[in-house]
C-alpha cells in the first residue's frame, strides 16, 4: 500500500477550510486562530503540493520526533503591545518553528524524520505541519493533548515523564535561545512564557525530541483525521442546513450540553494566559437557565446554574449556534447565540492520577473533585 493511502492527505483548499475548522473545534476556546491556521497552509496547496500527515505506524523505533508550537498568550494586544511589537523588524515572523527545528537538530547531532503538534488548535496545529512542509519532513497523524491546553505540563508526554529538553526557542525578532536542560516541566512553562513576554507576543518551541518507542507510548493517534472529520460535518450542516451541534455529536460522540445566548464575558491577561469567563443565557432547548464557563486560554469548568457540571480533562467547546463555526475565547462576545458541546478527554490517561493532576479541576485551584461527562 501506498504511503499517501495511509495517511491524512490535504489536497485542496475545501480540505484546509474543513481541517483548520475541525482543529479550532478541538482548540476549546483557545489554540490559536483559524484565520492563522489557514494562513501557514492554504499557501502549500495553491502551490499544488499535498500535505501528507502520516499515521503513527510510520514511525520507526529508530526515528527522532520533534515537537514543534508556540507559546504566549490568546488575549488580543492592547494599542501599547502593538506600538511595542513595531519597535523592531519580525524578520523571522512564520519561519520560528523552522529555525527552531534547524538549531535543535545542530546541537544534538541527530535529523528528526517527523514532527508532532503538541495539541489541537486552529492556530497551533496547523504551525508545525507548516513547519514540517518548509523543513522536507512530514508531521505525524496524532498530538500529544488531543485539545489545546495552555500550559507545558499538560500533555501526553509529561504525563509519561519524558524529556522536554534539550528545546530551542525562537521569537519573531530572531533571537534564538538554547535550554540544554530544565529542572522540571514547570521551570520549562516559565521560561518559554517569559520569553513570549519579552518578544510581546510569543515564542515558537521546538522540544520534547523523542525516539520512536517513546513517541508511540505517548502519541494520541490520528487526531488531526478526527479534526478534518468534524470539521467537514461542520461544513455539510452548513450546505444542508442541519442543526450542526446535533450532527457532530451524532457523527462524532459527545453531547449537545447548553444553548443560548452569550450575556457576559469578563477576562484579564495575565502571566502569560487569558484568564476569564463565559456567561450563556439558556434558550430553553436544553435544561438550565445560566451556562457558566471558565477558561484559561481553554475551557475547564461549568456550572449549570450554579452546579459544577463538565470539567477537564473532557471537552467543552462552544459554537456559532446556526453556522457551527468554533468560537475562541479571544474571539466570543455577548449577544453571540452558541451550542455548547461536551466529549471525554481523547485519552484516558487523563483521567488517571497522573493526567488529573496536571489537568483536572483541582489543578486549576478548583476545590473540586473530577466527574467525567
Amino acid at each position: 500500500m501506498r504511503v499517501e493511502e495511509m495517511s491524512l492527505v490535504l489536497k485542496t483548499e475545501t480540505d484546509i477550510e474543513d481541517f483548520v475548522t475541525g482543529c479550532t473545534f478541538f482548540g476549546t476556546g483557545g489554540g490559536g486562530s483559524k484565520q492563522s491556521g489557514i494562513e501557514r497552509l492554504m499557501p502549500h496547496v495553491r502551490a499544488g503540493k499535498k500535505i501528507e500527515l502520516p499515521k503513527v505506524d510510520a514511525v520507526r523505533p529508530d526515528d527522532w520526533i520533534a515537537c514543534a508550537y508556540y507559546s504566549g498568550t490568546i488575549a488580543p494586544p492592547t494599542e501599547e503591545i502593538e506600538r511595542l511589537r513595531k519597535r523592531f523588524s519580525r524578520d523571522f515572523f512564520g519561519e520560528e518553528l523552522v529555525e527552531g527545528l534547524k538549531i535543535l537538530e545542530d546541537h544534538m547531532g541527530v535529523k528528526f524524520s517527523f514532527v508532532a503538534a503538541f495539541e489541537l488548535g486552529g492556530g497551533n496545529t496547523p504551525a508545525p505541519i507548516d513547519a514540517a512542509m518548509k523543513y522536507g519532513i512530514a508531521c505525524v497523524d496524532g498530538d500529544y493533548a488531543g485539545r489545546a491546553v495552555p500550559e507545558i505540563s499538560q500533555n501526553t508526554v509529561c504525563v509519561r515523564d519524558l524529556p522536554m529538553a534539550p528545546l530551542a526557542l525562537v521569537d519573531w525578532y530572531g533571537n534564538k535561545t538554547l535550554v540544554h536542560h530544565i529542572i522540571n516541566y514547570e521551570m520549562g512553562e516559565r521560561i518559554s512564557k517569559a520569553l513570549s513576554e519579552v518578544a510581546w507576543g510569543r515564542v515558537g518551541n521546538v522540544a520534547f525530541p523523542l525516539r520512536g518507542e517513546d513517541f508511540k507510548n505517548a502519541i494520541i493517534p490520528d487526531t488531526l483525521t478526527r479534526a478534518y472529520e468534524v470539521g467537514k460535518t461542520i461544513r455539510e450542516c452548513r450546505e444542508s442546513g442541519d442543526d450542526p451541534a446535533e450532527r457532530i455529536v451524532e457523527r462524532h460522540g459527545g453531547w449537545v450540553l447548553f444553548k443560548g445566548e452569550v450575556i457576559e464575558k469578563r477576562w484579564e491577561n495575565r502571566e502569560g494566559y487569558m484568564w476569564g469567563e463565559t456567561v450563556i443565557k439558556g434558550s430553553g432547548i436544553k435544561p438550565g437557565e445560566k451556562l457558566r464557563i471558565w477558561f484559561k486560554n481553554e475551557n475547564h469548568m461549568t456550572w449549570l446554574d450554579d452546579e459544577p457540571w463538565v470539567m477537564s480533562p473532557d471537552i467543552i467547546e462552544v459554537i456559532d449556534q446556526k453556522t457551527g463555526e468554533p468560537i475562541t475565547n479571544t474571539d466570543i462576545g455577548e449577544g453571540d447565540v452558541v451550542s455548547v458541546i461536551g466529549m471525554r478527554t481523547a485519552h484516558d490517561m487523563f483521567r488517571e492520577p497522573r493526567g488529573l493532576e496536571v489537568l483536572g479541576p483541582q489543578h486549576f485551584g478548583f476545590e473540586i473533585e473530577y466527574t467525567p461527562i
